[in-house]
This record gives C-alpha cells, sequence and structure tokens, in this order.
C-alpha cells in the first residue's frame, strides 16, 4: 500500500493560459528520486487552478499528506483549502510553504489550527525528510530543520534553522523527469517558470529576496538549462518566465539568451520570455537585448529605480544605475529599436511627495517616456520592511486593500485574496501619498500611453514646463471641469485611490474590452480611448489654457499642429495602423531629436507626415486592449512613429 500525497500550487486562468506548478514540481520531482519516499508515496494529481474549494475536496481520494505552496496571490485560498482538507480528512497531515508563510509564526497555528508544519525558505529537502518522518510509527517532527510546528494548545514550536541548498544540481528538473506530463495533456496555453540560479546579491528592504538570506548565487548546471529550454520548445510554451533574481548579472546567461533564441528559431516557442533583468544594466544586458530581439523575445527591458531620490534608496537599501548614466543607456536601446521599461514604486519610506514628482520629471527629462511603470508598495510578510522596527522607525502605514489580480480571468471560487499597501511614511503624509497617486495616474495614463506625450515635451523643450508641473495643471483642469471627460475620470480615480485607501478594491473593468479587470491608469485610458475626437477637443481646450495661463508665445497654427501630430501617432482600435496628417511645422524630425535628448529647431514646413503603428485592429476592441495595452504598453505599440515626411502640394 502507498500513501497518497496532494500538492497544491494554486494560481488563476489567464483567458486560456495555465501555469505549470513549478514550485510543488521540483519537490515532487526530488521526492520522487528518493526510493524510500517513491516505495511508500503516491503522488496524486496537482492542484493548481482556484476553483470551487468544495469541489476540489470532494474529489481528493485519502490523502496522507497534503502540501500547499502559498503566495500572495493565493494566501487567503490556501488558508481556506487547508482548513476544508482537514474537516474532511481530520488524520491528513498539512503542510504549507512558500514566501508567503510567516518567518514570525509565533501565533500562525492558533489563528490557523488546520495546518500542521510550516515550511520556512526552501522546501525540497524539508518536505522530504516530513515525508519520511510520517512513516514512522511516533513521528516527531521538531527533528527536522528549517520548519514550524504545531504544538500543543496551538503553540508553535520553531526548529533549528536549515542551510540553504549548497549544491542546487541534487534537484531534479520536474520538466526532465516527466513530472509534468500529464498536465500538457489539458487544453491550456502554459506558461512556465525557469531558474538558472537560486539567491540575491541585494537586500533591498520590500524585497523578501532583499531579508538578505540565501544571498549567495548557486547556479544549475547549463547541460540541465539546455535540456530545459528544448522541453519548453517542444511542449509549445507560451510564456515562459525566468525566475532569477537578476538575469544577465552573469556572463554565462548571454550563452543561455543564445541558446533560447535557438530553441525559438527552431519550434517557434516560447511566444514571449519575461526576465527580471539585472538591476545594473551592463554589456551583458544589452547583448542579451540583441540576441533575444533578432527571434521577437524582446519585450522591453529593465532599467531598474523604483525611486529617483537618493534618501529613499539609502532607506530602502537599494543600488541602481547612476542616474547619470541613465539617458545614455535608454539612447543606446532606442538607437536599437529595442523598448526599455523603468519602474518606480509609490510609498517607499524616504521618499517625498518633491521628491516622487521631480524624479517623474527627471526620467522623463532622460528619455524614459513610453515605459515608466508606477507600482503601490506592498508589505511582504517577510521582508524586512514588514518588521516591526523597521515599521515603526520609518512611521509605516498600510492599508489592507483586496488584491487587483491584473488580467486574471475570474474564478469560480469566491476567497477574496488581499495585500497590505503603504499609504504614508514618516515622509510622505496620507495627503501627499494621495498627491502622488493622482499623479502617477496622469503620467501613466496620458503620458506613457501616448495621450499627450508630444505636448508635454513640446512645453519642456520650448518653455521649461516640468513634466510633473504639466500633468499637475491637467489634474488640475481636469479637477475643475468635471462635465468633460477627463473631468469625469478624474472623479472616478479619486474614488478608486480613496475606496483603495480604507480597503476597497482598485481594479476596474471596462465596458466593451471584456470581463479582464484593468490597473486605474489603463481602465482610464480604454475609457478614453473610444471617444478620441471628444477627447482631444478637451485636450486642446486644456493645452489653450496653459499657454493663456503661463503667457506662452505660441501661435495658433502651431498649436493646431501640435493637437493633430499628438492625435495621428496616437494608436487606438478603429483607425488603420497607418495614419496620413498634414503639418505646417517640422514635427517629426522635432520630436525625433527630443526622444534622444538633443536640441531640435522648430521650422516651418508644410508638409504630409505618414505615421505607422505595430498592428491593425480592425474594430476589435478585446484585441487592442491586449495587445497594444497589456502587453505593448512597455513596447510603444501605441504610438504611431513616422515613415514618410513628404512637401505637401498645398506647401509653397
Amino acid at each position: 500500500m502507498r500513501y497518497n500525497v496532494y500538492l497544491a500550487q494554486v494560481n488563476n486562468r489567464f483567458g486560456d493560459q495555465a501555469f505549470l506548478p513549478y514550485s510543488v514540481g521540483i519537490i515532487q520531482a526530488h521526492c520522487q528520486r528518493q526510493p524510500e519516499i517513491a516505495e511508500k508515496y503516491q503522488f496524486k494529481e496537482f492542484i493548481f487552478l482556484r476553483e470551487s474549494i468544495d469541489h476540489l475536496v470532494d474529489r481528493l481520494d485519502e490523502p496522507r499528506v497534503f502540501g500547499i505552496s502559498c503566495y500572495i496571490w493565493n494566501w487567503e485560498y490556501s488558508r481556506r483549502l487547508a482548513h476544508a482538507v482537514r474537516s474532511a480528512y481530520p488524520e491528513c497531515l498539512i503542510v504549507m510553504g512558500g514566501p508567503q508563510v510567516p518567518l514570525r509564526s509565533e501565533d500562525f497555528f492558533r489563528i490557523n489550527p488546520a495546518v500542521d508544519i510550516l515550511v520556512h525558505y526552501e522546501g525540497e529537502f524539508a518536505f522530504a525528510d516530513i515525508l519520511r518522518e510520517s512513516l514512522l510509527r511516533e513521528p516527531d517532527y521538531t527533528r527536522i530543520s528549517g520548519i514550524s510546528v504545531r504544538g500543543e494548545g496551538g503553540d508553535c514550536i520553531r526548529t533549528a534553522a536549515r542551510d540553504s541548498v549548497k549544491d542546487v544540481n541534487q534537484l531534479a528538473s520536474p520538466y526532465l523527469d516527466g513530472i509534468f506530463d500529464a498536465l500538457m495533456e489539458l487544453p491550456y496555453r502554459w506558461n512556465a517558470s525557469h531558474e538558472t540560479n537560486r539567491g540575491c546579491p541585494y537586500s533591498c528592504t520590500f524585497c523578501d529576496w532583499g531579508s538578505a538570506v540565501f544571498t549567495k548565487l548557486r547556479f544549475f548546471d547549463d547541460e540541465r538549462l539546455t535540456k530545459e529550454l528544448e522541453w519548453f520548445g517542444r511542449n509549445r510554451i507560451e510564456i515562459l518566465y525566468n525566475c532569477d533574481a537578476n538575469f544577465g548579472i552573469i556572463p554565462r546567461d548571454i550563452g543561455l539568451a543564445e541558446k533560447l533564441a535557438a530553441v525559438r528559431k527552431g519550434s517557434g516557442y516560447p511566444a514571449q520570455f519575461r526576465p527580471s533583468f539585472a538591476k545594473k544594466s551592463g554589456p551583458a544586458v544589452f547583448q542579451i537585448a540583441k540576441v533575444l530581439q533578432e527571434v521577437g523575445l524582446q519585450r522591453g527591458i529593465t532599467l531598474s529605480m523604483q525611486s529617483m531620490s537618493d534618501d529613499c534608496l539609502t532607506v530602502i537599501k537599494r543600488r541602481n544605475i547612476k542616474q547619470d548614466n541613465l539617458a545614455d543607456l535608454l539612447n543606446l536601446y532606442r538607437s536599437q529599436d529595442m523598448p526599455t521599461y523603468t519602474e518606480l514604486i509609490l510609498g517607499l519610506p524616504g521618499e517625498t511627495f518633491e521628491s516622487f514628482r521631480q524624479g517623474i520629471s527627471r526620467l522623463f527629462g532622460a528619455g524614459q517616456h513610453e515605459g515608466l511603470l508606477i507600482y503601490l508598495c506592498e508589505l511582504l510578510p517577510n521582508s524586512e520592511m514588514a518588521t516591526l522596527q523597521y515599521r515603526t522607525i520609518h512611521s509605516v502605514r498600510t492599508a489592507r486593500v483586496p488584491m487587483l489580480l491584473g488580467y486574471a480571468t475570474p474564478s469560480a471560487d469566491d476567497v477574496q485574496e488581499y495585500f497590505d499597501i503603504v499609504i504614508e511614511t514618516a515622509t510622505l503624509p496620507f495627503e501627499d501619498w494621495q498627491k502622488c497617486f493622482m499623479l502617477a495616474w496622469a503620467v501613466q495614463c496620458f503620458h506613457c500611453l501616448n495621450v499627450t506625450q508630444s505636448l508635454a515635451m513640446f512645453f519642456w523643450t520650448e518653455f521649461g514646463l516640468e513634466y510633473h508641473a504639466f500633468y499637475q495643471e491637467l489634474l488640475e483642469f481636469a479637477a475643475s471641469n468635471p462635465e468633460l471627460l477627463l473631468g469625469q475620470h478624474y472623479a472616478d480615480t479619486v474614488a478608486v485611490m480613496i475606496e483603495g485607501a480604507g480597503g476597497a478594491g482598485m481594479g476596474r473593468s471596462v465596458t466593451g474590452f471584456g470581463e479582464l479587470m484593468w490597473y486605474p491608469e489603463e481602465a482610464s485610458f480604454l475609457g478614453l480611448i473610444t471617444s478620441k475626437d471628444e477627447l482631444y477637443s478637451e485636450v486642446r481646450a486644456f493645452v489653450d489654457r496653459l499657454v493663456s495661463r503661463h503667457r506662452m508665445s505660441v501661435s495658433d497654427s502651431l498649436l493646431g499642429d501640435l493637437i493633430a501630430y499628438q492625435k495621428a501617432t496616437l494608436v487606438d482600435p478603429f483607425t488603420s495602423a497607418e495614419a496620413r496628417v498634414h503639418l505646417r511645422h517640422n514635427l517629426p524630425d522635432y520630436f525625433g531629436k527630443v526622444y534622444y535628448g538633443e536640441s531640435p529647431q522648430l521650422l516651418l514646413s508644410e508638409c504630409d507626415v505618414t505615421l505607422r503603428g505595430a498592428e491593425e485592429y480592425n474594430g476589435d476592441l478585446h484585441k487592442f486592449a491586449m495587445q497594444a495595452v497589456r502587453y505593448g504598453r512597455k513596447n510603444n505599440h501605441l504610438r504611431r512613429r513616422s515613415v514618410r515626411t513628404e512637401p505637401s502640394e498645398y506647401g509653397h
């Protein structure tokens, strides 16, 4: 007789795409190579999609051990699942692991009495030890290192720390050992996770990796990685997620990228590749980007920042690209037609409203116009930032908010996930956090998604109006005109912000664009793009007021050209990918120089300009939302580019 083991790593479905449960897969692969475990246990089917927990438990077949891998996006579901399994099978041993399992677990078992054991950090060896111990007549799990055990009355018994897996090649590959073969028969387009090393040399306080534990890099062998890449091609993996903390940090990664490119070229798969690039973008990252671009796998290089404030970076223990080098890097990648993106985090300790808005202006001034993504600061339970000492020193206040799982397909279960967002610190009062939130919404919706990008660039270049000032004036215009489209979306976003800070969800669905939930700036953009003519009538009114207020000398002819050019460059779902616009000024050449940080010369030049976008959408709102906004916002898919400028037949 063999005992049944179930492993759960629950995730959302994204349309017809699903994630292979890699974390529990590598645990199963390791355990099945241990003869004494393989002889006594059989691993049942994976639990990997959110569904009705009652229906899930009804399918179980006498589980002896039930392991759950926990993440921020499945934590509440996992806790509810553990409770349901305990109710149905009181003798089952229930084990939880994963990054969401708290290291500070003193009260955990009193709150979660259904759980027997927590595994801290890496789980392969610990889970195998748990299975072995479970076979004994009187198992004593406190003999196993690296775990917490539920004691009498819900007391937590924390065992000795376990060393990291020094030789990760002791761990079997779930791909190469056939662990996922049965899943590949299911009707999903699969996303896969791939780790080439473990560890991170950085210690950012907002990050789980930043706990300064297991920081030394440990590498999987080249031969194994090559075979896994070939497996991804053969099995038609849709999106391959590289799980390294810093892909491109070592020269070997160039060779891995070349192998991935060869697999893609030969099989057509994976269709997409999503790495987390090295924090300091060097020659290796650039070379990797070129290799991936040649086979259509380069969807944006991270030029990592998180904050532009030196004070903030010191507080969060972050080391970044030198800001003086950012413009050169942006120009290098732009010259090779390689999109880049930069992430900022709103709510980091040490940040102020002034440093936040000045940071945005510096990023745009350096040339990062399309690829700015601003995230809310989430408090991860095992990060340094989540410790009582750190929160006290920096007066960190949080709000518990329903999680926005961007682009996920609604599931059949009724379990709401949550995350804690920072809404106040010692340097950022709540009132200033609100101002930062609205500015972040404005610059992402209107600048990065190309509604007013060229206009803001013009007023900065010609009149020195800082980018943050342009968008603060746009916010003021929208707030003072509630009857306009701009005013309505402003009011909606203020409501989302206030409700979110009070514990409500911040995701929004948009009529006509499917059932997915969108981030606030994306939801506003999708709502505005369907009324493009009305939108630009309002933008013209805003620009007229801006010019008048600042007593700028701009001719009506030039303002008309600027609005017409901006409108023509913005890709929408209804018009052809190719557009023509008649201008009286040399705006394509002018803005081309601005993008590269060069000094442009604005000239009268009667011309007809042909612009071209990346895709034809033919009124397909869902295709537009997915390709141009979800996937394309990092790839400049919302900006038509000038492909031809001809002297106008109406010219002088």
